[in-house]
């Protein structure tokens, strides 16, 4: 099943990480299937990407994955994640996350010129 999301992605030495709610369907298909592809747009040129194969080498569900999402959050908003400073996650009733460990066996670059249309 291909399922499409945006999310932030992290790295730790040579391992690509990604940090996702615990329960969710792609949750359940991880273990059920270790290999994952991940594909990257740049923003400023949609036409530029990079599809990364890997497999999930290790799941860390304990409370080291809601802290490292939090870390995330702090890097790209200011602010922890999905609340303010001060507001524990139970008090902000936020689902627990888990952390995947990616081991990356293919990296495909890709760069298409941008389409033109013929003006009318």
């Amino acid at each position: 099943e291909i399922q499409n999301h945006l999310m932030w992605i992290d790295y730790k030495k040579d391992y690509l990480l990604i940090n996702t709610e615990k329960k969710r369907k792609k949750t359940f298909n991880i273990r059920n299937n270790k290999n994952i592809t991940i594909v990257i747009f740049q923003p400023s040129a949609m036409y530029t990407s990079w599809e990364i194969r890997g497999t999930v080498i290790d799941i860390i569900s304990d409370k080291s994955a809601n802290d490292h999402i939090d870390k995330l959050s702090y890097r790209h908003t200011n602010k922890p994640y999905k609340r303010e400073e001060g507001i524990s996650w139970e008090e902000g009733d936020i689902k627990d996350r888990e952390l995947w460990i990616i081991q990356v066996n293919k990296l495909n670059s890709m760069t298409r010129p941008q389409a033109k249309s013929k003006s009318e």
